[in-house]
């Protein structure tokens, strides 16, 4: 599994001071592994993902990794099926179970970072466990535990083969504390921050209540974060503006959008690299997702980087491509003139001709790789008769197509514009079937296109009486929850909570007769109409109740509190950087952060751990705590309200623990009057 040349981006060296190994961290950086994504579905009984994500921990041994870093969607579903984890776990023993001896040593304090965790311990410093390559993640949105007090990622963790960290559930103040490694001369501080409503979290960078903390005892660090949000501006307050982190960082690992753009990008502003793997495996039908898909291995010696590409040679092929009937130059006049049979015969040479030999050349050799490919044709056009049934093309290509039914989707523009006018409906097609129901980053806002029309289909006249006892509202909530958190119990416990409300008013009422109670259901329907926002936030309320069960779970989750009006100060300008190739250089070894007038140094009090589920103060007080969670809890009481920022490192890392004050940074620099 070697690269070419060409898929190696190095770092220049530092003058005077060449990399030994003994000095330079050594990770594997991927992200939205999706494990577990159409399971003994469609595509044969092994799952595709299972055999990418063998893949990319064979390239963890091989490379001699220090440590595997994801960025989130570790698993596709929030309540993945016990095959589906079992598979994970055993990939998981196979290669990163064994005698290794670790090269790197943990500074941080581990009953502060792993706080959330059943067992608050570094996994490759548990006497219990021998870690031959240690795995970290942060959780994405599709395997968000917020529907319960245990996720997929805390089973893992309890296992003792990952080290989930960046997990919170405070939503009024974000406070992330980082992950300190050494290894020779070399420091990495590792942030991490599991995925937050978009929404949620843009509000709070834009209130300065995200913040990083940083210890003024340590050496200068190399500084990573690792989120899982949105990147792509999908609607006004629905992203994170890729200039809104503190300028001491140096390195963004950014998961959630599936488009590989895996060579660093700096941001000139801030002074850092964001790198986006991009997802493993296609999860979608859309453009992006039919770019080649990569890992890496990111090499640091002190404030030096260096990103080596790693192809993935197990990925299943995948090409998209669009058609544009009315455009002369691909298509003759005679076949448009004859009509929709005519047309069709046009597609399935293009496809048998043109699509599959491009799928074949995607083949790499490797023993592992499906040879079925995935085949997208967007076909643009503007005369109905052009149009097509496209049952006899599944049929034809069933033995040698993944995906022979959802292969064409026709999408119509209107009139015959230019060719570079259709093209812009592509670059901006809401129409992608699997996109709305399989939602990726790559489609536009759905839920502004789905949900909107959804509201104004039933608000006609001649549909708004076929929704009584279910509310529009609470059909467009489980829609969200549904596709945005895989909670499949989302529209059964609404149509359920509404039929129990309905019922209740109906309870108090002296009516009778059929025709009376339908006539009072619709009363009851047009005032809960007029408080639209009350209904919402009743929807919502019932959602995250803490007595609902999700997957035989239960916790509170309030991600989804957020208006547009709350955010209406947002700044609405992103700045995006521009990628760079080539030689690429670490940020300087300077011993004091500036701020250049945007990042906020203030001293804070240290954040209340109290706010994740386990420990509680009650399960305190009642005994039912376990030692562990007691002495962290105790942590906590001990660091509460204290007037200067506390240190999160280990005691025999601290040489004045007790009175040392630490330096809160704000995590969020630009400021609207900039």
């Amino acid at each position: 599994m070697e690269d070419s040349d060409e898929d190696i981006m190095l770092e220049e060296e530092s003058e005077g001071e060449k990399r030994t190994p003994e000095d330079t961290f050594k990770i594997l950086i991927a992200t939205d592994c999706h494990l577990g994504y159409e399971q003994n579905r469609k595509r044969g009984n092994e799952s595709d993902s299972f055999i990418t994500f063998e893949e990319i921990l064979t390239y963890a041994k091989t490379h001699d990794v220090d440590f595997i870093l994801l960025g989130g969607d570790l698993f596709h579903d929030t309540k993945p099926s016990q095959n589906v984890v079992m598979q994970c776990m055993s990939l998981l023993r196979k290669y990163c179970l064994g005698p290794r001896k670790q090269k790197i040593k943990f500074l941080s304090d581990p009953e502060v970072i792993f706080q959330h965790c059943q067992h608050k311990v570094l996994n490759y410093e548990d006497p219990n466990i021998n870690v031959s390559i240690p795995v970290f993640s942060i959780h994405g949105n599709h395997d968000d535990p917020s529907f319960g007090s245990v996720g997929s990622l805390d089973l893992l963790a309890v296992s003792g083969l990952v080290n989930y960290f960046g997990k919170w559930t405070d939503l009024t103040r974000v406070i992330i504390p980082p992950l300190i490694f050494k290894k020779g001369k070399s420091h990495v501080a590792l942030y991490g921050l599991s995925y937050l409503n978009d929404q949620r979290l843009s509000r709070l960078f834009r209130d300065f209540k995200v913040d990083m903390l940083k210890s003024e005892e340590m050496p200068e660090c190399f500084n990573i974060f690792v989120l899982h949000q949105n990147r792509v501006k999908h609607a006004e307050y629905a992203y994170i503006p890729e200039n809104r982190f503190p300028n001491f960082l140096n390195f963004i690992l950014w998961g959630h959008e599936h488009e590989c753009r895996i060579e660093p990008e700096y941001i000139e502003e801030q002074n850092y690299y964001i790198c986006q793997p991009g997802s493993s495996i296609a999860t979608s039908l859309c453009q992006a997702e039919a770019e080649p898909k990569h890992v890496a291995i990111l090499q640091i010696h002190k404030f030096d980087f260096q990103v080596q590409k790693l192809k993935l040679k197990t990925v299943r092929p995948f090409v998209f491509d669009n058609l544009f009937l009315d455009d002369e130059e691909n298509i003759s006049k005679n076949y448009i003139e004859k009509g929709a049979e005519s047309i069709y015969e046009y597609v399935d040479n293009y496809i048998e001709n043109m699509m599959i030999p491009k799928a074949a050349k995607q083949l790499t050799g490797h023993p592992q790789q499906p040879h079925q490919p995935l085949i997208r044709l967007r076909i643009f056009y503007s005369n109905e008769e052009h149009v097509f049934d496209t049952i006899r093309l599944a049929q034809k290509y069933c033995d040698e197509v993944a995906n022979p039914t959802d292969m064409i989707i026709f999408r119509k523009v209107k009139g015959t514009g230019s060719k570079a006018m259709m093209k812009m409906d592509a670059d901006n097609d809401a129409y992608n079937i699997a996109g709305i129901f399989g939602y990726e980053e790559d489609e536009r806002n759905w839920n502004k296109s789905i949900i909107e029309g959804i509201k104004k289909h039933f608000e006609s006249q001649e549909n708004q009486d076929k929704l009584t006892v279910l509310s529009v509202t609470g059909l467009n909530e489980a829609l969200m929850r549904f596709v945005e958190k895989n909670d499949g119990d989302a529209f059964k416990d609404v149509i359920k909570h509404q039929k129990k409300k309905t019922m209740e008013r109906l309870q108090g009422l002296d009516v009778e007769l059929p025709e009376d109670i339908l006539e009072e259901i619709k009363k009851y329907r047009d005032e809960r109409l007029e408080k639209d926002k009350e209904e919402e936030m009743d929807v919502r309320e019932m959602l995250n109740d803490n007595n609902r069960k999700f997957g035989g779970e239960t916790l509170k989750d309030l991600d989804d509190s957020v208006s547009d009006e709350e955010s209406s100060d947002f700044n609405k300008s992103a700045v995006i950087g521009k990628g760079t190739r080539g030689v690429k250089r670490g940020r300087p070894t300077s011993s004091k952060v500036t701020s250049r007038g945007r990042s906020k140094a203030v001293n804070k009090s240290i954040f209340d751990l109290t706010e994740s589920p386990p420990p509680t103060s009650k399960a305190r007080a009642r005994g039912r705590g376990t030692a562990s969670n007691a002495k962290a809890a105790q942590k906590t009481q001990d660091l509460k309200g204290q007037s200067s920022m506390q240190n999160f490192l280990r005691p025999q890392q601290s040489e004045s623990r007790s009175t040392k004050a630490k330096t809160l940074y704000n995590v969020t620099i630009f400021d609207d009057s900039d």
